[in-house]
């Protein structure tokens, strides 16, 4: 698998397992449309090789209108977009009889530069393209959903610094979490979009923050570490939730040893480690 089909499937995992907890908000702030009513579709799009759409909604909106809703998460610039993009038309029109509105939300770290229109004789044909980087973080870090302010790890920072906006994230994302395995999910997939932006200097936040919720005080160290000192017993608590975080990986993720010991900031030899520690 290459480095760019690798992205996507980790943003997908992400963006699949989050968007109906963010779509409406997306769709009332992102696409300004102010909906009535929503149903979802399922429907597997023959043609383009069985593949599935991202996302689909029939909806109604506040004036009584309906319109087929697809929507396309895309981590790098793909030549065939447009083409693609018109296959889903052609089938969803074919099926529904319905117009058409779609959008295709760009997550990539370069400038989109996909064509967006088709223009031949007798075939007119256009989407959408939203960049997530051009998006203002705000729009998502006031949310009382913690998989809408995990956007704003992707979001425009507008030019305040970098690691001040990460704190406010991990800030807001504390406030609304369960203190549940839901915690565990949201800040690893917080984890993971911040690799993907290349935001290590600040992953480190992360991690620390990830620890607290995977039951540290706990431990065994962590006890056994209150006998000899309470800053000790941290410590040493702290190196097991990283432990933790690892573990939860190899068992949970299709990730190779390199990617996690990648994500996770530590060397490959203490994955390796923990791998055979654990009979993975």
């Amino acid at each position: 698998m290459n480095k760019h089909q690798h992205e996507a499937n980790l943003y997908d995992k992400v963006f699949k397992e989050n968007i109906d907890a963010v779509i409406e908000n997306f769709i009332k702030k992102i696409l300004k449309i102010e909906v009535e009513k929503a149903e979802k579709i399922t429907f597997k799009l023959q043609r383009t090789r069985e593949r599935e759409a991202d996302f689909l909604k029939k909806i109604t909106n506040k004036k009584g209108e309906n319109f087929i809703l697809h929507l396309e998460y895309q981590t790098h610039n793909e030549p065939e977009m447009v083409n693609r993009m018109l296959d889903y038309c052609s089938l969803l029109l074919h099926k529904y009889h319905l117009p058409i509105e779609q959008y295709v939300l760009y997550l990539g770290k370069d400038k989109p530069t996909m064509p967006t229109k088709l223009k031949y004789k007798n075939l007119q044909f256009h989407y959408h393209i939203i960049d997530i980087k051009q998006i203002d973080y705000q729009n998502f870090i006031n949310s009382e959903s913690p998989e809408e302010i995990l956007l704003a790890i992707l979001a425009n920072f507008k030019g305040d610094n970098t690691e001040t906006v990460v704190r406010k994230i991990v800030s807001r994302l504390e406030q609304t979490v369960n203190l549940s395995l839901e915690s565990e999910k949201i800040f690893q997939q917080l984890l993971i979009l911040g690799r993907l932006r290349n935001l290590e200097n600040q992953i480190q936040i992360i991690m620390n923050v990830i620890s607290k919720y995977l039951d540290i005080k706990d431990d065994f160290l962590y006890k056994q570490g209150e006998e000899e000192g309470v800053e000790k017993g941290i410590e040493k608590g702290m190196e097991k939730g990283m432990e933790k975080i690892i573990l939860n990986f190899l068992m949970n993720s299709k990730l190779t040893v390199e990617q996690i010991a990648e994500y996770a900031g530590v060397s490959l030899t203490y994955v390796i480690a923990i791998k055979q520690k654990n009979n993975l």
